[in-house]
């Protein structure tokens, strides 16, 4: 497992608020707010299995267009 360098966790959480400003029916400062609320919940993540899950869920919310929400 290679796990992601901190860069490329950076580019996922910034492409997941740049997909944020696209919504209509969510409120835009919540969506803003519980994205940012995830990501420090994972960096107290310990185990490199758990962190890669995180990291996977966040990009499948992504390409999966914010899990329905746009």
């Amino acid at each position: 497992m290679g796990g992601w360098s901190p860069s490329a966790v950076l580019e996922l959480y910034r492409a997941l608020l740049r997909a944020g400003r696209h919504l209509q029916y969510t409120d835009r400062n919540y969506y803003r707010r519980a994205v940012a609320r995830e990501f420090r919940r994972c960096q107290a993540l310990t185990v490199p299995e758990d962190r890669e899950d995180a990291l996977k869920r966040g990009q499948f919310f992504l390409n999966s267009r914010l899990g329905g929400l746009m």
